[in-house]
């Protein structure tokens, strides 16, 4: 058996998700909700998984600006150690 696909599982999906990994997350839903349509719960956390990435994409920009912020204001201290230590 050299198909990956016999040892997905919902916890695999659920941890790929959790570490980010949404496209290979649904890639198991996806092969979960085929091979066990009647299975519910496999259906609720895939929509849960869709819902969530929906939302990252949704709110991506104004998380960018505040990680430019920081990354500013990380900035802006550098060059004041700098400067006193010069």
């Amino acid at each position: 058996m050299n198909d990956p696909a016999h040892r997905y599982t919902k916890t695999l999906a659920k941890l790929y998700a959790d570490q980010g990994h949404y496209d290979k997350a649904i890639e198991i839903y996806q092969h979960l909700v085929k091979k066990y349509p009647e299975r519910e719960d496999i259906l609720d956390d895939f929509s849960d998984l869709k819902v969530k990435m929906q939302r990252i994409k949704i709110s991506n920009e104004p998380e960018l600006a505040v990680l430019f912020q920081q990354w500013f204001d990380l900035l802006a201290k550098y060059r004041q150690i700098n400067a006193i230590q010069k």
